[in-house]
């Protein structure tokens, strides 16, 4: 009985006869001599007649296929096709790493923010990985296009409101991998949204200057977890500056508001206690303070003259009693 042999394919002859289903397949082929010839032979065909079949390529389940597929795309300058593949292709396989470096290599700021859309909502990987984070932050960067830049934040604070806890997860996560450039967006969102109480944790850990203000108005949030947060981070941050509305917050009629304020001043430490001793003797100290202007205004009062003419501190004769002045004998019984 004889056996069917059967003959390599021919990429040049797919491409002819237009079978560019089969060129894919010989783009995965075992033999790498006709592996190289499927993928020249599509790069030849040029976007406008064998896009959609590349595109397809880029989910075959051979990592062969899915390589070439992107080598092809890459000639192609097509790095926001590359960029929406990574949303699925898997985490060790070639074809993954090669497209984050066709990614690099294109160096096109548009596709950062689709980059950064497949890393958050993609399904290939649980988590982050910090290098393929970081060609998001070299394609649009302190030096990088600031629309794409705006794009990729306004991409994760969206995240931030999906309902899959790992979305939410991974844009936390970049959202503190990108850390002050985040932190604009992150304080809109404090002070507009309903439940703030994501924005405000991130804030408290990105921390910094900037974020003070918004989380000391964070304290006083109609909500109440938002305030909890809000309270939390000062602490993290054991600014003195928060150690008033820290105070205000140890009444607030929510009892974690008030647990999480109290942490926050220990936390604090020293100059939480000595800020609180001054807003507590605050109303005493004014008071005294008024008493002193009012007395600075009266004139002194001056002692009475001796019945026999001499002074009152004579040594002659019976002197009636000298009254000190007025201020005297306030300074003694204060």
């Amino acid at each position: 009985m004889r056996s069917v042999f059967r003959l390599p394919p021919r990429p040049a002859d797919l491409a002819r006869s237009g079978d560019y289903a089969a060129l894919l397949d010989a783009a995965g082929h075992q033999s790498p001599r006709v592996r190289k010839r499927a993928s020249a032979s599509l790069a030849d065909l040029g976007p406008d007649d064998a896009l959609p079949e590349i595109t397809a390529g880029l989910r075959h389940p051979s990592d062969a296929v899915r390589c070439a597929a992107i080598r092809t795309l890459c000639g192609w300058q097509e790095a926001e096709r590359i960029a929406e593949a990574v949303a699925w292709l898997p985490p060790r396989g070639t074809s993954r790493s090669l497209a984050f470096a066709a990614i690099a290599r294109l160096d096109r700021p548009e596709s950062g923010p689709l980059l950064t859309h497949s890393l958050v909502h993609g399904t290939a990987q649980a988590g982050l990985w910090e290098d393929e984070v970081e060609v998001v932050g070299r394609l649009c960067g302190a030096a990088g296009d600031v629309d794409a830049r705006r794009e990729v934040v306004e991409t994760l604070i969206a995240a931030l409101e999906d309902d899959d806890p790992e979305v939410v997860g991974r844009a936390e996560d970049f959202l503190l991998w990108l850390g002050e450039t985040a932190a604009p967006a992150l304080i809109g969102l404090a002070r507009t949204a309903d439940a703030p109480d994501r924005a405000v944790w991130l804030l408290g850990q990105i921390g910094g200057a900037s974020v003070l203000e918004p989380l000391i108005e964070a304290t006083e949030h109609p909500e109440a977890r938002t305030r909890e947060e809000a309270c939390a981070a000062l602490g993290e941050l054991r600014d003195p500056v928060s150690v008033e509305a820290l105070l205000r917050a140890t009444r607030d009629q929510d009892h974690g508001v008030r647990v999480k304020a109290g942490t926050a001043l220990e936390s604090i430490g020293t100059a939480a206690f000595l800020a609180g001793v001054s807003t507590l003797l605050q109303p005493q100290l004014e008071q005294s303070r008024g008493v002193q202007v009012e007395e600075a205004k009266s004139p002194p009062r001056l002692a009475r003259p001796a019945s026999n003419g001499s002074p009152a501190n004579g040594s002659g004769g019976h002197a009636s009693a000298a009254r000190p002045p007025t201020g005297a004998r306030s300074a003694r019984h204060r």
